[in-house]
């Protein structure tokens, strides 16, 4: 999970690492009286988002005057940075710098292991100056780090304690005065970890995107959720922009789908997935969700040859969700795997039944294929 900047800051906070003098505005009416709350004359506005390269899209702005503040925070809150809604804007004091340094701490795929990265350049741009970025290996279970590097330690106690996958402070920076101060904080939380830290309930839930959950991402989420979350995974759904309702079964398969319904030239209008053999309930619920995004033109339920899924149990849960809504656009259906027969019979069922135009294809007919005959119903 992806902290704002705002509540990354704040969590560093915690562990003795000072941040910038900052007031959070939830609505740009607030602007001007954060601004004159801090009590600096000059100030940041800094829109909150879950995306990177914020500056570069202009969602960080200089202002000298209430009156300043109020304009950029109504135009932040207008905006969509990267295509991310803008939370919430902080107001923050503008500090005068004398060198700007990037750390971090992550963990390395390579080495298995948690890396401090150091390096004595920071700020907008550093992707860009990684050879002069130090990485250093670490044990989890060694009680200190560098202490040549200011906060190096009381980041590397967050990182362990707060179970995050990601620490980014970028940039470290050194004031006129002489004082270290965290002046941006890219935080990630491993969700996994959640069952430990009761406080984790207070932030408002966020999805791959990088953006808070919409309505229908809610609903999917809560599917998987309560006494029988360990029968089978269907609460996988994310929002797209597209107009192709797509409804997967299983993982892998399921990334590669979206590929081939992009080289057919049609636009997913979601992601989504279950697996795990899910009983009818759990399907009838994320075939919901998909079905009642507007603006639908066809709908794409595709899987490979299932190893232990029943395909007359999880296609149950979709006629389930098909005899309810009853779609005008063509649908086109491939799966096989144990029951298949079975579970043809039940699609086709529903098919006559309500009038939908549908087609069915098995493992004669390649994913990739199927993805073709829907393009070619258009």
């Amino acid at each position: 999970m992806n902290l704002y900047e705002f509540e990354g800051k704040d969590l560093l906070s915690r562990y003795g690492i000072a941040t910038p003098n900052r007031v959070l505005v939830r609505a740009a009416g607030q602007a001007a009286s954060a601004y004159r709350a801090l009590g600096h004359t000059r100030v940041l506005v800094k829109a909150q988002v879950l995306s990177g390269k914020r500056a570069a899209l202009g969602g960080i702005r200089r202002c000298a005057s209430a009156e300043e503040v109020a304009d950029a925070a109504a135009e932040l809150f207008a905006a969509a940075l990267g295509g991310f809604p803008v939370a919430a804007v902080l107001v923050e004091e503008e500090l005068a710098l004398t060198s700007e340094h990037y750390l971090s701490l992550t963990y390395d795929t390579s080495s298995r292991c948690p890396v401090f990265l150091y390096g004595q350049v920071g700020g907008s741009g550093v992707e860009q100056r990684l050879e002069a970025v130090v990485k250093e290996p670490l044990d989890i279970r060694q009680e200190r780090v560098n202490a040549l590097i200011p906060f190096a330690n009381e980041l590397w106690q967050c990182f362990k304690a707060e179970d995050t996958r990601l620490i980014e402070v970028n940039p470290l920076a050194k004031t006129v005065d002489g004082r270290w101060i965290a002046c941006d904080a890219k935080v990630a939380l491993d969700p996994d970890a959640g069952f430990r830290h009761d406080s984790w309930a207070f932030y408002e839930p966020r999805g791959a995107l990088g953006r808070l959950l919409t309505q229908r991402e809610k609903l999917a989420a809560a599917i998987d959720s309560g006494p029988a979350y360990y029968r089978g995974t269907a609460g996988k759904y994310i929002d797209l922009d597209g107009d192709i309702g797509v409804l997967f079964a299983g993982g892998g398969a399921s990334i590669a789908n979206m590929d081939a319904l992009a080289a057919v030239g049609l636009t997913p209008a979601n992601y989504c997935e279950y697996s795990g053999n899910p009983p009818r309930e759990k399907v009838h619920a994320l075939a919901k969700v998909v079905l009642s995004k507007p603006g639908l033109r066809g709908l794409w339920i595709v899987g490979g040859v299932a190893n232990f899924t029943s395909i007359v149990e999880t296609f149950a849960g979709v006629v389930d969700a098909l005899e309810e809504v009853k779609p005008s656009y063509p649908i086109v259906v491939r799966r096989a795997g144990p029951q298949e027969k079975e579970g043809m019979e039940l699609m086709a069922g529903c098919a006559a039944r309500n009038g939908l135009r549908m087609q069915l294809f098995g493992k004669e007919t390649s994913m990739s294929d199927s993805a073709a005959a829907l393009a070619s119903c258009f």
